[in-house]
């Protein structure tokens, strides 16, 4: 049906290229997400293990 009005063509080309663009940035932020997700995922891991070692020094006897 669209096919049919006149002067619909450009107007299907710039939104083909629209899609195609919005694609690629959704692919991007997916990936830079991917990324710093895997950061702080070590970050914590890091933390957690800093504050693990400080519970386990704490637990040491008085004197020992």
């Amino acid at each position: 049906m669209l096919g049919d009005l006149a002067g619909i063509g450009p107007v299907k080309d710039a939104l083909t290229t629209t899609n195609d663009l919005l694609e690629k940035v959704l692919n991007e932020l997916r990936r830079t997400n991917d990324a710093q997700l895997d950061a702080v995922v070590t970050e914590l891991r890091a933390v957690r293990a800093s504050v693990d070692r400080l519970a386990a020094a704490q637990d040491v006897p008085a004197g020992a």
